[in-house]
């Protein structure tokens, strides 16, 4: 019999994601299907167009951008990092009303963030700042500009740091009515998958009834309240890709050609790979 290939799979170092691989870190689901690293996510989609990654958890809008320019990924099915409503932990804070910003120092660690921040400002305040880039461990409270864009583990540091802020997970459900995705599971389309999707979704299901488990260890790691850590993962992230939240995907995806943050003139092909 041949031996099933072992496929390079990465993942985000952040909070939100501990879930999806806890099992498999802690060696709770045992596969040699599966050489699993945990990176950032901006490094995550380079490494996954180049080949050095044949699964990576990236950004929704690196899938936008890979598929127009014909790489061709798919997308894991029923797995995502999303939410339905406040998500906490990706916060734009402002020393100054969000109308009145004028320049925005951005945390670019997530591309989907800048590029969703970006539409957030443009289709429900009507303005148009500059923006320039930061480093994560910035202080919102004391930067030069009106405002920072902060996600994952630095934006839950910060809540609360500044007279204004907005959760662009809210902001984003208001506007539309939808969930938001930031994140799935892609492919590289020659890879060959065999049932890794499968243990990827057994890995989630084992991960989010260990949510308590988690919180703990990482609340730790992080010098986060124990509650914090339990109440984001359990109430702010859903980790679903159903039909409301591909609904979300293919609305991001027209707003994003809108605002020219995606090549246009490309028609959307969610690719979601079988079980």
């Amino acid at each position: 019999m041949a031996q099933k290939s072992c496929l390079r799979v990465g993942a985000v170092s952040f909070l939100n994601t501990k879930p999806l691989i806890y099992p498999l870190l802690n060696g709770q689901l045992q596969t040699e299907q599966i050489s699993l690293s945990v990176r950032v996510p901006s490094s995550l989609a380079s490494q996954l167009s180049i080949g050095e990654l044949d699964i990576g958890l990236i950004p929704i809008i690196e899938y936008f951008r890979a598929n127009a320019t014909g790489i061709g990924y798919r997308i894991l099915p029923n797995i995502a990092i999303g939410s339905r409503g406040s998500v906490l932990s990706i916060q734009l804070f402002s020393r100054v009303p969000i109308r009145d910003v004028k320049q925005i120092a951005l945390d670019t660690s997530s591309r989907s963030s800048v590029a969703l921040l970006k539409i957030l400002l443009a289709e429900k305040y009507q303005i148009n700042p500059t923006f320039k880039s930061c480093d994560p461990s910035i202080d919102p409270a004391t930067t030069d500009t009106d405002a920072v864009l902060l996600i994952g583990d630095a934006a839950l540091k910060n809540l609360g740091a500044t007279e204004y802020s907005i959760d662009l997970g809210t902001e984003w459900q208001e506007l539309t009515g939808l969930p938001f995705v930031y994140a799935c599971w892609v492919a590289r389309k020659e890879v060959t998958l065999e049932n890794v999707p499968q243990l990827l979704i057994e890995s989630k299901t084992l991960g989010i009834r260990q949510i308590p488990e988690i919180a703990q260890i990482e609340a730790t790691k992080l010098g986060f309240p124990e509650t914090l850590c339990r109440d984001y993962l359990r109430h702010h992230i859903n980790y679903d890709l159903d039909q409301s939240a591909i609904a979300g995907l293919e609305l991001y995806y027209k707003l994003a050609v809108k605002h020219k943050l995606v090549e246009s003139g490309k028609t959307l092909s969610l690719k979601i790979a079988e079980l």
